[in-house]
């Protein structure tokens, strides 16, 4: 009879420390998983933030020449170039999002985390691809839009190569810093497989 209520008692603190050990598991995991969660949030915070800013940005920016005299060819071209990059950005925006909103480092794996993570930098990294592409359809439908507007002059020519020039440079900087935020981030998903093993 001893022997069989050592076992029972052995049994019970048995799956009382196995349940201690899933708890301390759990609770390492959210301790560790708070500063990437973080990262994501800011992350998910940018990309809404600039799905909303992109369509709006050109139309308070361009409201004073939303004007009938205005609307002619270039005008209505010029809308359309801009219209285009805006609608294109907006839907690379929104893809990044998406796959940002789809990890979840509380219920998935810290393998499927570190995998949606790599989709993500993969989005941002086409992205800044297609800049060389949608920054000068996206100045000329401006110009365009702002034709009659324009006093073409060298000074006005100068003033708008340094700024294209200018906002080129500003972006491929901005992207390396965020480029290195998700690296950054991803490796932190990485390690927390380590620190949990």
């Amino acid at each position: 009879m001893e022997i069989e209520e050592l076992k029972a008692i052995w049994q019970q603190y048995d799956s009382r420390l196995d349940h201690l050990e899933k708890l301390n598991k759990k609770l390492i995991l959210e301790t560790l998983t708070k500063k990437p969660q973080k990262k994501l949030n800011w992350m998910k915070y940018r990309s809404l933030y600039t799905l909303i800013i992109l369509p709006t940005v050109p139309i308070i920016a361009l409201h004073d020449y939303w004007k009938i005299e205005n609307i002619d060819l270039k005008f209505v071209i010029g809308c359309f170039f801009t219209l285009s990059v805006c609608i294109y950005l907006c839907y690379v925006e929104f893809k990044s999002y998406m796959a940002l909103k789809g990890v979840d480092l509380s219920n998935d794996s810290i393998i499927e985390s570190a995998r949606k993570v790599s989709v993500f930098k993969s989005i941002v990294i086409n992205r800044q691809k297609s800049i060389l592409m949608t920054s000068p359809i996206l100045l000329a439908g401006i110009l365009l839009i702002c034709w009659k507007g324009f006093h073409f002059d060298s000074y006005t020519i100068m003033f708008m190569l340094c700024l294209c020039l200018f906002s080129l440079t500003k972006s491929i900087i901005l992207f390396k810093r965020y480029k290195e935020k998700i690296d950054k981030l991803h490796k932190e998903i990485l390690d927390l497989n380590e620190s949990i093993e």
